[in-house]
């Protein structure tokens, strides 16, 4: 059994290990690095959902303050032509009653 383990490959083992220790280190830098982005990209994830649940109440708001306003609006108009006609800017038409030529205002 001779040429086996350590002493087999010689100063190139030494070589060999030391690349293959940078490696393992490089390795779990890269792993560690890996899971802070996944983390921040779960973060930014979840900031971003709460974005959007915002936007859409936002809409929501916009959506029913719209309708509240066309609502508004409409009453306002039917106010103001009521308003015209009740006003004393409107003619009086008078109306005889009864053929005793008493005149009544309508």
């Amino acid at each position: 059994m001779a040429g086996r383990g350590r002493r087999r490959a010689g100063a190139d083992n030494v070589i060999l290990r030391q690349k293959l220790a940078d490696l393992t280190d490089d390795l779990s830098w890269c792993r560690r690095r890996l899971m802070d982005v996944n983390a921040r990209c779960r973060a930014l994830r979840a900031q971003a959902e709460i974005a959007d649940g915002e936007r859409l109440r936002g809409e929501q708001v916009i959506h029913r303050q719209t309708a509240q306003l066309i609502a508004l609006d409409a009453e306002n108009e039917r106010l103001r032509r009521q308003l015209k006609a009740a006003s004393d800017d409107t003619v009086e038409t008078p109306v005889l009653l009864d053929g005793a030529g008493e005149l009544s205002a309508v």
